[in-house]
């Protein structure tokens, strides 16, 4: 069996490429092919570069702007256009023959998708059993327009089945679409952990260590408004650790000197070893303004952590406020600062909250969720 899988990412990599990824290495394993289409983009990650290895063809699509003048970006978007027009993406991966076509993006990003949709509407193309993975969606705004939105209904028909990470997900979706998605089933993402047995409680009777975990991009993870929530605690001792790397973190930056924190804050980039992360640090912080269900609250979990996390996405379908983490009603300041204050009226109870969150997240995870994604694809 060929199957195609179409990610409509731009950057290298991303927490929502680790599910295909997982489903790729054992279809490849099980003796199926996989074909990969994606935005080209000048660095090639290792996990992408694994999977060649394995036996796994790329075809890249245009689509990459290099952050150049704004002239020479409209040059580039033309450039693109061009080469598109001349070598149809969408027609060359299906010119492969595949059996089976999963999207993978956002829940909307479909809308997009124009060609695609075009294509797979034609005769020869209609028998491909086609799915959609949608990770994340807003909901506290309706972020797509009505026409957008008969774009999206349209895919969700056509698809056999469409993958959400959340509940959450799917009741925004059919709020925003004005529609059921009677084809809707929760999938799970995979952890990056090799081990998911909780990490004993770092004792530090001097501090707090935080950590913020993900990609900084302040739209999506709200990194800027936790800092001006704990600029707010400037006298009690904590230590704020953020790992990752992403567009905004020159901005990040400059807000931490503005906020005057520069000795409680620390930038650490990318860490691929994730225990290392909760063999520092006791407590996730999470301020994000729309999520799916982001995967460093489930690793956190795992690891035996705290989280304070916003009420977004799936985040209540994990965490219990309370008894296994701490949740922020909504995205703002104010409902930040008040989490924190109730978490740490129960600072002494982090390491009980911890364990309860490693019991919670083990009965709730999939430790095979690129097998079981590979599975519910393939099945007649």
């Amino acid at each position: 069996m060929t199957i195609a899988v179409i990610s409509m990412i731009r950057d290298a990599w991303g927490g929502s490429e680790e599910l295909w990824y997982e489903m790729a290495k054992e279809a490849i394993k099980e003796g199926h092919k996989v074909v990969h289409l994606a935005f080209e983009h000048p660095v090639k990650h290792l996990k992408i570069a694994e999977l060649e290895s394995l036996g796994m063809q790329r075809i890249a699509r245009p689509g990459w702007i290099p952050n150049t003048s704004p002239a020479g970006r409209f040059m580039h978007l033309g450039w693109n256009y061009l080469r598109k027009k001349v070598a149809d993406p969408f027609k060359k991966i299906l010119a492969l023959q595949p059996d089976v076509i999963l999207y993978n993006g956002t829940c909307y990003s479909i809308a997009a998708e124009k060609g695609l949709l075009k294509t797979l509407s034609q005769p020869a193309y209609q028998h491909i059993p086609f799915y959609i993975i949608g990770h994340l969606n807003h909901d506290g705004i309706r972020d797509i327009d009505n026409a957008q939105a008969a774009v999206i209904k349209q895919a969700y028909r056509r698809c056999k089945k469409v993958f959400f990470v959340s509940q959450r997900n799917i009741d925004t979706a059919e709020r925003h679409l004005c529609a059921a998605i009677p084809n809707a089933e929760i999938i799970s993402n995979p952890v990056n952990l090799s081990l998911t047995e909780a990490i004993p409680f770092p004792e530090k009777k001097d501090s707090i260590s935080f950590a913020m975990v993900g990609n900084l991009v302040t739209t999506h993870k709200g990194q800027d408004l936790m800092l001006q929530a704990l600029s707010k605690w400037k006298e009690t001792a904590w230590m704020l650790n953020i790992y990752g790397n992403g567009m905004d973190l020159s901005y990040l930056k400059a807000l931490t000197t503005h906020l005057q924190l520069q000795q409680k804050v620390n930038f650490h980039g990318n860490v691929s070893n994730i225990r290392e992360i909760w063999e520092e640090n006791q407590v996730l912080l999470m301020p994000s303004h729309m999520e799916g269900m982001p995967l460093a609250v489930v690793e956190a979990m795992l690891c035996g952590r705290v989280c304070i996390a916003t009420n977004v996405g799936g985040i209540n379908e994990w965490i219990t406020d309370g008894e296994t983490g701490f949740i922020a009603a909504a995205p703002t300041v104010a409902l930040l600062l008040q989490a924190l204050e109730t978490a740490w009226a129960k600072k002494r109870d982090w390491p009980e909250i911890g364990n309860a969150a490693h019991q919670a997240a083990i009965k709730r995870y999939d430790p095979q969720a690129g097998k079981n994604l590979l599975r519910r694809i393939i099945a007649p």
